[in-house]
């Protein structure tokens, strides 16, 4: 309550008797009503007391009861007002600190402490109400009320002031606080500079502080765990070794360690090493758990890796134990230092000696053919002296008198540049090496044979241009005199011959030339094996161009060339291939109405694939494979003029390129004939 509005009500309740209508001389002429005019009966019930509880007929007012001036009288009145107004004041602010901060369990002592002094100030102002209102039963009953708070608040007190006495006082408790907030710095730099993760956890296992790997080792970047639970954090996440209760006994004063953890966290198992340990208070007490973890996942798998390798070592050792022995492969060690010899196993059986027998050099190098001394003498001398290895094959003479051929490898070992060992290995080689000499003499056998069979074929191959060059010349001559005579005869004698016979003669005029052109074909065919040279990068559009200018001009078909891709091969081949699918496109496709023939190409994976399609007469698949062979036709003369020999050629020249040649065909639907020559060629070309 306002100061100002304290002092102006006491100044109004001063000011009241100035007012009043009575003088002294009055209220003293009352002051024989204090006697009793009635009798009080002797005792009256509860119910009668509370009835009356306001009743002021059996009382007089204090100012007409007593000998009161006005000085006397209104300074009691004013005093018990003023205490009135203080204990007033004072539960107000109480039950605003009470409203403002939470007190927990001191909320009801404190709400017990407002009530008694509220009763107090109570008290007096029905004092000063007396003065004029003579309530003395409801006064009374106050105090009674009074005393009972009074009484209820003492005994309260009773039991608060020992827990309050511990209660510490302003300085203490701010030398706590500045150890506290040292402790808490020393807690910090401690936490943030430990190696590992590092947590500290309260009493109630709640995060106090984590340091920065805490966070990067269990990918909490970005997160602040700062007052989660343990169990928060780590929901579901429990060690094989069960760590989630050795925090609980932490508490207790326990320390507990694991130097290797499973732990299942975040969907992925690690590994990690990890120690609980308490921290206390100033006290003494436990105040937390201090949680130190390492994760030691990559230690743990390079652990694994490492001990798999080491069994793998072991099976692989004992393997190549038992492949020595199978292969007569054994190690030896010569050192240099004591002058001592040792052998493997395989050593000693490859000798045909007892195994363990005492051997010197001496006795190691007689072992050697006389032929093969010197040079295994010569070996060792220079892994001594130079630090040279050998690798050498020589023949050995064992102790049971068998000459064998074997392998010695020497590495001389080197320290402080001087050489104080040999050591190496030692193979029987006396089945691959006899192998080999019998091979050798078969390949000089094989080799001797191969030319034998090279200088028949170059005869043979002489022969063949002897034939080519008679066919060529000499097979020509009797054709065209036929032909010319025929032909003579149809001209100057034609009238005088009958019709038969000038049928005969046309029709032996038109062998004749079929017989020219096969003898052309056959000569092409066989001209292919005997072309040489190596591949070159041909364009193909170029060369179709060429060929539909140079020879197709007059042709009735209409020709679409699509971009067409380069190949490598013999360029006079590749165009006699293409001159020959066209020339077949453009002869089987004549009869239609409007002939086409499209060619296109592209690379495919690693081909390049030429397309030639017709809309021609087409034929049955089933005969596809018979396209090819020498003399094979599908058709007639006379449906279509022809020797057989124009696709054969065609499927030796893609055979030379390693290419391929097929056809997709259908009756009276036209052909299209595909080429596939391969990408990646060698240099030379197949001899077919």
């Amino acid at each position: 309550m306002n100061l100002n509005a304290i002092i102006t009500f006491l100044f109004f309740l001063a000011a009241l008797p100035l007012g009043a209508t009575e003088d002294p001389i009055s209220i003293q002429g009352d002051i024989a009503t204090c006697a009793i005019q009635q009798p009080s009966p002797a005792s009256i019930s509860i119910g009668q007391y509370f009835g009356g509880l306001l009743d002021t007929s059996r009382w007089p007012a204090r100012w007409t009861c007593g000998d009161w001036n006005e000085t006397e009288g209104w300074v009691y009145i004013i005093s018990d007002i003023t205490i009135f107004l203080s204990y007033f004041s004072i539960p107000i602010m109480l039950l605003w600190y009470v409203r403002e901060k939470p007190l927990g369990h001191l909320r009801w002592i404190v709400l017990l402490f407002v009530a008694f002094i509220g009763l107090c100030g109570i008290t007096h102002l029905l004092d000063a109400t007396l003065f004029w209102e003579p309530v003395y039963r409801l006064s009374g009953f106050t105090k009674l009320l009074t005393g009972l708070v009074s009484m209820a608040t003492a005994v309260v007190l009773g039991f608060v002031i020992p827990s309050a006495l511990k209660f510490k006082s302003p300085k203490e408790m701010q030398e706590e606080i500045n150890e506290r907030r040292k402790l808490q710095e020393i807690f910090e730099i401690f936490v943030k500079y430990s190696p590992g993760a590092t947590a500290m956890l309260d009493s109630d296992l709640e995060f106090m502080m984590v340091n920065d790997n805490w966070y990067r080792d269990y990918k909490l970047e970005g997160a602040d765990i700062t007052g989660l639970s343990f169990n928060a954090v780590f929901p579901n996440a429990d060690t094989d070794d069960n760590w989630t209760n050795a925090l609980p006994a932490a508490l207790t004063g326990q320390v507990t360690e694991s130097e290797r953890a499973k732990l299942k966290y975040n969907g992925e198992t690690i590994y990690l090493k990890w120690r609980t340990q308490p921290w206390r208070l100033s006290n003494g007490k436990v105040g937390g758990v201090f949680l130190f973890t390492e994760i030691i996942t990559e230690n743990v798998r390079l652990e694994k890796e490492l001990f798999q390798k080491n069994k793998q070592a072991q099976k692989q050792a004992q393997t190549m134990l038992g492949m020595s022995e199978v292969a007569q492969i054994g190690t030896w060690e010569f050192d240099l230092i004591n002058n001592t010899i040792e052998w493997s196993d395989v050593v000693y059986d490859i000798h045909e000696i007892e195994r363990g027998e005492n051997i010197d050099l001496t006795k190691g190098i007689n072992f050697y053919h006389n032929d093969f001394r010197n040079i295994i003498t010569k070996a060792l001398d220079n892994a001594i002296q130079h630090h040279e290895p050998y690798d050498l094959e020589l023949t050995l003479i064992t102790a049971k008198e068998n000459v064998i051929w074997v392998r010695a490898i020497g590495q001389p070992v080197v320290k402080n540049g001087k050489v104080i060992a040999l050591r190496g290995l030692f193979q029987n080689i006396d089945t691959k090496k006899k192998a080999e000499l019998i091979l050798a003499n078969m390949n000089s056998l094989l080799e001797k044979k191969v030319l034998q069979r090279t200088s028949e074929l170059e005869n043979v191959n002489s022969e063949l241009e002897a034939f080519t060059y008679t066919v060529s010349h000499d097979l020509r001559a009797p054709l065209r005199a036929i032909n010319s005579f025929s032909e003579a005869l149809i001209e100057d004698y034609g009238d005088l011959i009958p019709e038969n016979g000038v049928r005969y003669l046309s029709r032996i005029t038109r062998n004749s030339v079929k017989m020219g052109q096969l003898i052309d074909d056959l000569l092409e065919y066989s001209r292919v094996t005997r072309i040489t040279g190596g591949y070159e990068t041909i364009n193909v559009q170029k060369i179709v161009s060429e060929l539909i200018e140079d020879t197709f001009t007059n042709s009735s078909s209409h020709i679409k060339i699509k971009p067409l891709p380069s190949v490598q091969g013999i360029q006079s081949l590749v165009r006699q291939v293409f001159q020959n699918i066209i020339s077949n496109a453009i002869k089987y496709s004549n009869n239609e109405d409007q002939p086409t023939i499209v060619l296109e190409g592209q690379t495919m994976g690693n081909e390049v694939v030429f397309s030639i399609s017709d809309n021609g007469v087409g034929f049955d698949t089933k005969y596809s494979e018979k396209l090819y062979g020498m003399f094979e036709r599908l058709h007639t003369d006379d449906q279509f003029e022809g020797t057989g020999v124009g696709l054969a050629l065609c499927k030796k020249i893609m055979d030379r390129h390693h290419g391929r040649i097929w056809a997709v065909s259908e009756e009276g639907k036209g052909s299209t004939f595909y080429l596939a020559f391969p990408v990646n060629v060698s240099d030379k070309p197949t001899e077919v």
